[in-house]
Order: C-alpha cells, then sequence, then structure tokens
C-alpha cells in the first residue's frame, strides 16, 4: 500500500516504466460509497536509468574533465525525463487525453509514481492473429475521430507526442471514448505553441530549454510510424513529378505522392504526429502497417526506414471487418468509403512536410465528418480554446503532488460526458 493506494494488478510496462491497476482507498467514507475504492492507473519510473548511467561513465573516462555539466546531459537524464513527462501531462485538461491525478515523489525510494486516469478498455486492438483487422469502418471512424480531438488539443497547445499508434489509444471502461496516453517520449515546443495559440501567453521567452527544440532531432518513438524526416537519412533524393500542394478537393494522384521526396533534411514539427495518425488510421483499416521490409531483404530497422522513405504505400483490397471495397491505390473520385479513406491516407502519407494535409484539414475532411448530426456544431464545440504554458519554474517543481479533488473528477466526467456525449 503506498499513499493510500493498493496495487491490484499489472496492466502495462516498457522501457518507460510499468504501469499498474490499484485502488485509491478512503476509509473515512462509509462502505458503499463511490468514492470509496476508486480505480487508478499507477506508473512507477525508476529515476535513474542503469544502462545509460553506465554508457555516460564510459563516456566520461574518454573525455577529459570539466567542473561544469553540460546543458545536454542535464536535460537528458532519466530524472529530468520523467519531470519533462510530469510537467507536460500536469497541464493537459481534454476529453481525449489521460489524466494525471498526483505525483508521489519520496527522495528515499529509488522510483517516482504517477497516478493517473485508469482506462478500464484498454489499448485499441485492431488485428487478429492472421493480421486481418477487427474493427468496422465506422468503429475506425469513431475511434479516430476521438483521437484526432485529443492530438488537436496537445498540438494547438504546443505538445509533440511523437509516438501516436494504436497501443496509445486507450479505451475507456463502457468502451465510449477513446483518449491519448503515453507522453514518455512527447516534446513541448514553446515556439510551436506560439505558432498555434499566437503570443497572447509568452510570460518566459527566453528560457533556453522551452526555446531548445534540439530535442527533436534525436529519434524516438515506434519504428512503423516514425515519419520520412525523422529517418531521413534513408532517403533517396528523386525530383517530384509535379508541382504544387495536393487538396482535399484534387483527386486522389493528382499531385506527386510517391517519388516526391525532400532533397535536404526538413524539420523536425508537429507534422511528425501528423504521419504517424496516418500509419494508425491505415493500420485499423487493413490490420498492418503501410510500410514494411521488403520480404527479398533482412528483416531491419534499416529495410523498414528505406521504405518508408522511399516507397509508396497500397492499400488492401477491402478495408475493416466490414470488407468494404478500397477501390485502389487511385479510386474514382466518389463519396464512397473507399474513395474518401484513400483520398484521405493519400493526404497523410506525403512524404515531404509541407505537402502533407493538417488536422485541421483532416478534422474538416468528409470521411471524418460523415455521419455526425450536426458537423458545423461539431467542428465548434470540439475546438482547442485554452492555452497552456510549460515554464521552467513549473518543470523544476514537477515532482510535487498534483491536488486533486475526487469529487471534482467525478462530477468533471459526468459534466464531460453530457457535452460530447450526442457526438
Amino acid at each position: 500500500m503506498l499513499n493510500n493506494y493498493i496495487r491490484y494488478a499489472k496492466v502495462g510496462g516498457g522501457q518507460h516504466g510499468e504501469v499498474y491497476l490499484c485502488y485509491r482507498t478512503d476509509p473515512k467514507l462509509p462502505q458503499g460509497h463511490p468514492e470509496r475504492r476508486i480505480p487508478v492507473a499507477m506508473k512507477s519510473v525508476r529515476r535513474d536509468n542503469p544502462r545509460a548511467e553506465q554508457l555516460k561513465k564510459l563516456r566520461q573516462r574518454r573525455l577529459p574533465s570539466s567542473p561544469h555539466t553540460p546543458l545536454a546531459d542535464k536535460l537528458n537524464t532519466t530524472e529530468a525525463k520523467i519531470r519533462k513527462e510530469i510537467a507536460i501531462m500536469k497541464k493537459c485538461r481534454h476529453p481525449h487525453v489521460v489524466r494525471l491525478y498526483e505525483v508521489i515523489d519520496d527522495r528515499m525510494r529509488d522510483k517516482i509514481y504517477m497516478v493517473m486516469e485508469y482506462l478500464g478498455g484498454g489499448e485499441v486492438k485492431w488485428k487478429n492473429d492472421n493480421d486481418q483487422p477487427i474493427l468496422t469502418v465506422e468503429q475506425t471512424r469513431r475511434i479516430m475521430r476521438d483521437a484526432l480531438l485529443g492530438l488537436e488539443y496537445l498540438h494547438y497547445q504546443g505538445i509533440i507526442h511523437r509516438d501516436i499508434k494504436p497501443a496509445n489509444l486507450l479505451w475507456t471502461e463502457d468502451r465510449r471514448q477513446v483518449k491519448i496516453g503515453d507522453f514518455g517520449v512527447s516534446h513541448f515546443s514553446y515556439a510551436q505553441r506560439l505558432a498555434a495559440a499566437g503570443k497572447d501567453d509568452d510570460k518566459d521567452p527566453h528560457d533556453p530549454i522551452l526555446l531548445d527544440d534540439s530535442d527533436l532531432t534525436r529519434r524516438a518513438g515506434t519504428p512503423s510510424f516514425l515519419a520520412p524526416e525523422v529517418v531521413f537519412e534513408h532517403t533517396i533524393a528523386t525530383t517530384p513529378s509535379s508541382s504544387g500542394s495536393p487538396s482535399l478537393n484534387n483527386p486522389v494522384g493528382s499531385s506527386s505522392t510517391v517519388a516526391s521526396v525532400p532533397r535536404q533534411r526538413p524539420p523536425i514539427t508537429k507534422a511528425i504526429d501528423v504521419w504517424a495518425f496516418g500509419v494508425t488510421l491505415y493500420c485499423l483499416l487493413f490490420g498492418k502497417p503501410p510500410f514494411v521490409t521488403d520480404p527479398a531483404l533482412p528483416s531491419s530497422e534499416w529495410n523498414l526506414y528505406n521504405s518508408i522513405c522511399n516507397n509508396d504505400w497500397m492499400p488492401e483490397e477491402t478495408m475493416g471487418f466490414d470488407r468494404l471495397p478500397a477501390g485502389g491505390r487511385y479510386p474514382q473520385d466518389d463519396d464512397s468509403e473507399g474513395s474518401l479513406v484513400v483520398h484521405l491516407l493519400d493526404h497523410f502519407l506525403q512524404k515531404e512536410v509541407g505537402l502533407r494535409i493538417t488536422l485541421d484539414e483532416v478534422k474538416h475532411s468528409p470521411w471524418v465528418l460523415r455521419g455526425l448530426p450536426d458537423p458545423q456544431t461539431w467542428l465548434k464545440v470540439t475546438s482547442p480554446t485554452y492555452k497552456i504554458n510549460v515554464s521552467k519554474a513549473e518543470t523544476t517543481v514537477a515532482m510535487s503532488s498534483v491536488r486533486f479533488s475526487w469529487n471534482w473528477g467525478v462530477i468533471f466526467s459526468r459534466e464531460r460526458q453530457k457535452t460530447w456525449a450526442s457526438f
């Protein structure tokens, strides 16, 4: 038992820590009270990464000693990364983003505990053992619509997730909502927050930690979902077959999608999440990622990255568990599900960053809006509004407990359901 939390079962884990289902207990409340026993997800993360520390010591032996600790070392320690993740999560308040409730930081322990919202439905499952899709096209649309709103909110706040994939899309217990989770490699870009939200909240403009986006140049995320600009060194430069930016109003294939790759390394921006979002859509629809290694070559990340950077993608003949016809790589330009989906994927999976679709364009696309009772109202009420700012001071004190009223949490959940239920 830890701070009134009883650990029940391990529900997940990876390179960023282990996640347990726990129950927050309040013995002061009477038996049967809804808040006496509340399920939460507790992520435990070691302060220090033994392997990273070992490599650091090896590097130090080869270099002359210095009385000053390089800024990069300060920013890339395990604990600094945890602080960054916590500082980001503390600011997130959205129905489709996993909520952080509390942080338990006992310096006498070798771990830091993050108490988060528990998503009882688990991660989104999208294929069976035979790599066939198990979600209908309509189920995929609802999942992607929820995830789109969460990602739009993050980008508006200057947060680049960097690991968008089905495994990080989590169901609520009743399977009515999907939320984005796992911010272990996320990045807060002060510059991109200004670009998205304007200068109204320019409160800490001279902080080098916030203004430095160099961390984005370090590869992070899941290989199959990495954007071409992240693994740009595998790109074979070619000349675009045509010019002009693609538009959702243009027929599929009206602009270069296969051979149009940039000649110079593009900057790493929030567009990497858009690419991963497109790969996620493809996975849910077809049961496999759009880019794989050549069967004639050994399976390796190198071959996978070469495929991501240089190969075109191809849809299967049918999509979804309901096996709706996809219409091929260049289907007829009509309002069929296959045509709309392939058209949308064509704009998601643009290797040239400047030609890639934006989330706002995705949100207004015919496929996303299909089936909504009142698309214009949905677009209005789901628009991101509140701005956030992760300052240097907040990153420093990120380990302090996040004060959270459990009663308020229940009220918030009820009000949220009322607002979003009709969509």
